[in-house]
């Protein structure tokens, strides 16, 4: 019966020493803090899309504990991220210091592990560790969510590497983690640009609206014109055409005024009727006689080449971008002979824009 009591005795003191080692274990543990993880693509931007390479994997973080030679730090990543590719080529390790740095010996993945020991501490063993990772040898969860990455520090033993038991085994020295956000934090932004199509037909020089152009008396020593602009504003990507046509000829009662030969001029004594533009690419013809609408009006000295109006739209501007109160201005010119009949000849042009969105 007392050695059974003896054995009793024995056992609990043996389980309460062992408790008491596993209390202090814990307690010696230290604290990884300021702890920081940044995924990279190429360019140095942030990188939270799931299922993506990333560039460059920086953990930053500072060891409660000095890391010393023999050391070694295990950074440990979620289930859903794939390290498998990284290697020791990978891995780059540098501690605050006055001039010597921590170096590392070869680092490994096992398993969700990135295990890297220590060979030679630094300076100053107790600085804050950053450890980075490149090559785009790790790739983000197939899955949006929150993701655990944990950083430890260990006492690897007499032979400076991971795992071992005895003089070889690792002890934990500090325990943190930090956390990554992948493919939860996208926001789209959406807005919409109405389309923007505006014309006024004005006069020259000015920007009152009209809708007359007048002749006036013509005789045969003068060629007589009459011009409006057209000001067209638009957001049209592919820019705008603008176009002109007409009800029928230049007339009155039964004599219909001749119209231009297409591309010719119009010169005094002769009975012709045409429009010029001020645009190159156009279907009318530009004015390319010097002078403005108004300078060839009422004069004999120059001539204004010109294109004959027709019942079918022509363009009079062409464009190929958007444009901001763009101004377009359409001459009217006519000559007459002794003999063209006398008469109040009328003719109603139509001026239409069509945008290119």
């Amino acid at each position: 019966m007392m050695k059974d009591k003896k054995f009793v005795l024995f056992t609990i003191l043996i389980l309460t020493l062992a408790m008491t080692l596993f209390a202090q274990n814990i307690a010696q543990a230290g604290s990884v803090t300021a702890i920081t993880i940044t995924l990279e693509d190429g360019s140095g931007n942030n990188i939270s899309d799931d299922t993506t390479a990333v560039d460059t994997t920086t953990v930053a973080f500072d060891p409660a504990t000095s890391v010393n030679t023999n050391d070694g730090i295990l950074i440990s990543f979620a289930s859903d991220f794939d390290i498998s590719s990284v290697v020791n080529g990978d891995v780059a390790v540098t501690q605050a210091n006055g001039g010597t740095d921590i170096t590392k010996g070869t680092a490994a993945v096992s398993s969700q592990d990135l295990q890297i020991p220590v060979t030679t501490e630094g300076d100053t063993p107790g600085g804050a560790i950053t450890v980075t990772i490149t090559n785009s040898h790790i790739t983000t969860p197939t899955s949006p969510g929150t993701y655990t990455i944990r950083i430890r520090t260990y006492d690897l033993g007499d032979d400076n590497a991971f795992g071992g038991s005895g003089a070889d085994a690792d002890t934990l020295e500090d325990d943190g983690a930090g956390a990554v956000v992948i493919g939860t934090n996208e926001v789209i932004i959406t807005g919409t640009v109405d389309p923007t199509l505006t014309l006024a037909i004005v006069e020259l020089g000015g920007d009152t609206p009209t809708t007359a152009c007048a002749l006036g008396t013509i005789t045969p020593t003068n060629i007589e014109t009459c011009g409006y602009r057209t000001k067209v504003s638009t957001n049209a990507n592919g820019g705008y055409n603008a176009y002109i046509k007409v009800d029928g000829s230049l007339t009155s009662g039964s004599h219909n005024i001749t119209d231009v030969v297409a591309a010719d001029d119009i010169d005094a004594g002769t009975e012709e009727y045409g429009v010029s533009s001020t645009d190159t690419d156009a279907d009318i013809i530009e004015n390319t006689s010097g002078h403005t609408c108004t300078e060839l009006d009422h004069q004999s000295s120059y001539a204004m080449p010109a294109d004959p109006l027709t019942t079918n739209d022509q363009t009079v501007r062409q464009t190929s971008a958007p444009a901001n109160a763009e101004y377009t201005t359409i001459c009217h010119a006519i000559g007459i002979s002794g003999t063209t009949s006398a008469g109040y000849y009328t003719q109603t042009a139509t001026i239409t824009v069509v945008g290119s969105f």
